[in-house]
């Protein structure tokens, strides 16, 4: 018998996919703060990046959406549970175009339907 204080695995796998689009977008927070880096520039700058508080934060979100991830895949199949990552695409772009002014497009909304198709599958009949 599960403890009412018992976290259903999809509300995890929710909660952990939230904090990681939420990573996401605090480094293109942080990365738009600290301004343009090349790839071979990144290596000198790292440590001040890491140090800017949004794509620290940032790490913090990973950080804690790893640690619940692992909740998740102890309980459901990897197969199941990672295509529900996807969904994390569907929030950056939410993300992306209320806070970051990015355009809407027509291929970013069809994308996000197909995911949703996608995930709707999996939720539907994926796991037995």
């Amino acid at each position: 018998m599960s403890s009412i204080l018992e976290v259903r695995p999809l509300v995890i796998a929710l909660f952990s996919i939230v904090l990681g689009a939420t990573g996401q977008f605090l480094f293109r927070l942080g990365m738009v703060e600290y301004g343009k880096v090349s790839v071979t520039g990144i290596w000198r700058q790292l440590g001040s990046i890491i140090l800017t508080p949004a794509i620290f934060s940032g790490f913090a979100c990973f950080g804690v959406s790893s640690i619940l991830w692992l909740v998740v895949i102890s309980r459901w199949e990897l197969s199941y549970a990672y295509p529900l990552v996807s969904l994390g695409y569907v929030i950056a772009i939410m993300y992306g175009t209320l806070f970051l002014q990015e355009d809407l497009t027509l291929p970013k909304i069809l994308g996000c339907l197909l995911i949703l198709a996608g995930m709707s599958v999996l939720g539907l009949w994926g796991q037995t």
